[in-house]
């Protein structure tokens, strides 16, 4: 499935760090490592347990198209219904707060904690 996520300018200028540190060809590389790392390698509690996108989550005119696999989709839709999100109008818009909150959660815990797992 193809999504259109919108991401924070502080977002963007953590993936941009992450596409330089690893050498990666570009921010959906970095998103779609991101997401299949810790949903499979993280406790779902401990990263969408805490609130950690809150407001302006479209602060940037610029959004990434993301090719993700339909399993990952149906995980990221199970987390979505399972967490305490507000409401959004799209199915597209609930899973770019999954990822949202998964880019959030990866510059916590730091890029090299989250390759090198």
């Amino acid at each position: 499935m193809e999504l259109n996520i919108n991401l924070k300018d502080e977002q963007k200028e953590f993936l941009d760090q992450v596409v330089v540190e690893l050498s990666l060809v570009g921010i959906e590389e970095a998103i779609h490592g991101l997401v299949k790392k810790i949903l499979n390698q993280y406790d779902n509690e401990n990263v969408f347990g805490e609130i950690r996108c809150v407001g302006g989550c479209f602060s940037n005119d610029e959004s990434v198209k993301l090719e993700l696999e339909d399993e990952l989709i149906r995980e990221m839709q199970d987390i979505f219904c399972k967490y305490d999100f507000e409401d959004y109008d799209s199915e597209e818009e609930q899973l770019g707060k999954i990822i949202r909150t998964i880019i959030n959660f990866a510059d916590e815990a730091g890029v090299n904690k989250i390759f090198n797992r």
